[in-house]
């Protein structure tokens, strides 16, 4: 296990969570009476998933690894500007080139709401998605891969990770259409990949851009007010994923060491400590 860490974390990090979600599809289709609570999925399966994995690969040391990154708010100014500021911008000129579409700003998310729900999205996904994609599973890709490679693979992973999401009723990804959806997270990937890699490797601004990105999404309204302003804010994305493709495309290769933790048995086998 020690040796083929990812194929155990993405069994698991799709496994656990598709369980969870299959109680709601199996209650829809009339199967049982009962369903677990979507949140589930990301408050308890994934978070088991990563640092189970992390465990159960690499001891404490990856997990201690993954922990400060998760902590590690250090970072140049720049960097937390471009993570809060980058989606918010990027839904602003989808608005303007959209003029006319009638967005439903405030709709789906109050204003009132704002920040609540920033506060708490921030937190989901400190504890849930970026140590998942981010924290752990980025860094041991691109020890095959280039960092842009590596992000643009596990965009397409990560939207493959919500699909039996499209099929629950009520869900985001139920109103969307699937193409524009992997479309725009495969972008996201790209532009959260060359943040994370500028931000040293911190899951925690990662978290900041996740937040803000999904909340800016839904009280602007760009991706489900109808299909002309989806499109237009998911050309926006793809375009501002190609600018930060161009910086990831620059990253020196001995520049993935700063986020890559090395594996326990790397670390016994050179006789160095196992902690960064």
């Amino acid at each position: 296990m020690r040796k083929h860490p990812l194929p155990l974390f993405f069994a698991s990090a799709f496994l656990l969570p598709w369980a969870v979600w299959a109680t709601t599809l199996a209650e829809q289709a009339g199967w049982i009476e009962w369903h677990l609570p979507a949140s589930l999925a990301f408050w308890i399966a994934l978070p088991l998933a990563t640092f189970g994995t992390a465990a159960l690969t690499g001891g404490w040391a990856a997990v201690k690894d993954l922990l400060l990154r998760m902590a590690r708010y250090r970072v140049r100014p720049l960097w937390w500007t471009v993570a809060v500021m980058a989606t918010p911008v990027t839904a602003g000129v989808a608005l303007v080139v959209g003029y006319g579409t009638s967005p439903s700003i405030g709709v789906a998310l109050p204003t009132s709401a704002l920040i609540g729900t920033l506060l708490l999205d921030v937190w989901m996904f400190l504890l849930s998605e970026e140590p998942a994609w981010r924290g752990f599973a980025l860094p041991r890709m691109e020890q095959r891969l280039s960092p842009l490679a590596a992000s643009v693979a596990l965009g397409a992973v990560w939207a493959i990770w919500h699909a039996p999401l499209f099929l629950m009723a009520g869900s985001f990804q139920a109103s969307v259409p699937p193409l524009g959806f992997l479309l725009s997270t495969v972008a996201t990937s790209v532009t959260i990949g060359l943040i994370y890699h500028r931000a040293r490797g911190s899951v925690l601004v990662a978290a900041v851009f996740h937040g803000v990105t999904d909340v800016t999404i839904a009280w602007t309204g760009v991706m489900t007010s109808g299909a002309v302003l989806f499109w237009i804010f998911v050309a926006v994305q793809v375009l501002v994923a190609g600018l930060a493709a161009v910086g990831l495309a620059r990253i020196a290769p001995g520049a993935k060491a700063l986020i890559a933790p090395p594996t326990a048995a790397s670390m016994e086998a050179s006789g160095r400590p196992s902690h960064p």
